[in-house]
């Protein structure tokens, strides 16, 4: 079956248009080719529907299914896209499409918290029982450093681990913990491609918490080295879980792709990674200003309320973000192309 002289004359037009149009420059085009543009591509695609059915020459099929595909890619992938500035598109998707992304995956969410604290609850009653537990559980070395760091400390002074540098050490301090945490978190999201190994370093986390924890509960110290962890903590853990997280959701489109090829599910699944991935590095930055300002030299008061509103400020941004945003984007560029008198 041979083309007919109007169906490939449609067809060279077509080509034209998409030459003119590439490189996301659609307002090359004026205003009766803009119109036309969407026509030709319909046109297109039902001409390479019949091509497919029909013993055709596989020249002409590959040369149709070409122009319909860059045809498509001109006109959705543009008009896909969100025109508007920088700073509009960072809020919507840290306080908009973000928490909608992570409650959609509550599943996951749930099990991993679950996960870290029910592993630092069970360690931190196996080792306030029995501190020996607490090498088997943790590092030996780094139990045995907190030992010495718990035996040195005087009686009636509060514990404060590796928390001993001054105020003025504090800028360099924070810097130092906001760059480390954040390649940490880039070493979850690719543990999170191999889902053991995430596992695995989500386990270890949440013993390390519970035992290092409970062992300065043997010196009555639990409470002062907790009110530390925690004023960072409650922003820093949860940000590192996301991280994990983000990894997950896109392995999870390479064994699971449901009606998709992996190509696209990994493709669809990549935009909602990102949306759980975006606001990690936010938190890790205000984790550590807080963890090199904070929790070595505030009193255990201001510590305690700096966790309490952290965690109540995260559940808030959770829970609530994104609700009755529902409100229409601006049109992007190529739409308002094609919406053009």
């Amino acid at each position: 079956m041979e083309l007919t002289r109007e169906e490939n004359e449609y067809l060279r037009r077509l080509g034209e248009l998409i030459e003119r149009g590439s490189g996301r420059s659609l307002r090359r085009l004026d205003n009766e080719e803009l119109a036309a543009l969407p026509h030709l591509y319909r046109f297109a695609s039902s001409i390479y529907a019949r091509l497919e059915t029909a013993d055709e020459d596989p020249a002409v099929l590959e040369h149709t299914r070409r122009l319909v595909g860059r045809a498509h890619s001109l006109l959705f992938s543009d008009l896909e896209r969100d025109d508007s500035g920088l700073w509009a598109r960072a809020h919507r998707l840290l306080l908009v499409e973000s928490p909608r992304a992570l409650r959609a995956e509550w599943r996951l969410l749930t099990g991993a918290f679950a996960l870290v604290y029910g592993l630092a609850l069970l360690a931190w009653f196996a080792v306030r029982a029995d501190l020996g537990l607490a090498f088997s559980l943790f590092q030996p070395e780094a139990i045995a450093a907190e030992i010495a760091q718990l035996e040195a400390t005087a009686d009636g002074e509060p514990f404060r681990g590796n928390f001993t540098f001054g105020i003025g050490r504090s800028p360099q301090t924070a810097g130092w913990i906001m760059a480390h945490n954040m390649g940490v978190a880039v070493v979850l999201f690719a543990a999170g491609l191999v889902p053991p190994l995430f596992l695995y370093v989500l386990g270890t986390n949440g013993l390390m918490l519970g035992a290092y924890t409970a062992v300065a509960s043997h010196w009555g110290q639990a409470g002062s080295i907790s009110s530390i962890l925690w004023c960072h903590g409650a922003l820093e853990i949860q940000a590192i879980v996301l991280a994990g997280l983000a990894g997950l959701v896109l392995v999870r489109a390479w064994i699971a792709p449901g009606p998709w090829s992996r190509t696209h599910a990994m493709l669809l699944e990549s935009a909602r990674a990102w949306r759980i991935l975006a606001p990690v590095f936010p938190m890790l930055a205000i984790a550590g200003l807080i963890e090199g300002f904070v929790s070595p030299h505030a009193s255990p008061e201001v510590r305690v309320t700096t966790a309490l509103a952290s965690v109540a400020a995260f559940l808030a941004w959770l829970l609530v973000g994104g609700r009755g945003a529902d409100s229409p984007r601006r049109p992007t560029r190529g739409a308002r192309a094609l919406r053009r008198p």
